[in-house]
């Protein structure tokens, strides 16, 4: 079963292996079509998908309030937009740390250039 942890600690799982519940938001990448599921709390919080790895957001189902999350509406709501904020803010630091770590590989690469030549030379 494929699973991708958000920082909500909710569960994207791809709807071909998953067990899905009453409770389950069953939707569809906008990107590559997989079927995807997510506990009910999810709604409206965007998630990776499993398939494609794109950030896709989990439909909220007609119907649904936010009181059926069992927690008050501007509570839900401030846990909602920390979760992005905070989301939004690791993703940039994981570009930011992949470009460093890119930065390092060429350096060392350099460097390990000029040793080999050094070493040839003597």
């Amino acid at each position: 079963m494929e699973r991708v942890a958000t920082k909500t600690d909710l569960e994207v799982l791809s709807a071909d292996d998953a067990e899905i519940r009453d409770t389950d938001i069953a939707f569809s990448c906008p990107f590559c079509g997989k079927s995807l599921v997510i506990d009910y709390r999810g709604a409206g919080l965007e998630v990776r998908c499993t398939e494609c790895g794109k950030e896709v957001l989990v439909p909220i189902p007609g119907g649904m309030e936010l009181a059926d999350l069992d927690l008050d509406t501007n509570e839900v709501l401030s846990q909602l937009f920390a979760t992005r904020r905070n989301y939004q803010k690791a993703e940039f630091q994981i570009r930011l740390l992949r470009e460093k770590l890119v930065q390092m590989q060429e350096t060392l690469g350099v460097m390990q250039n000029v040793i080999a030549e050094g070493l040839a030379q003597s």
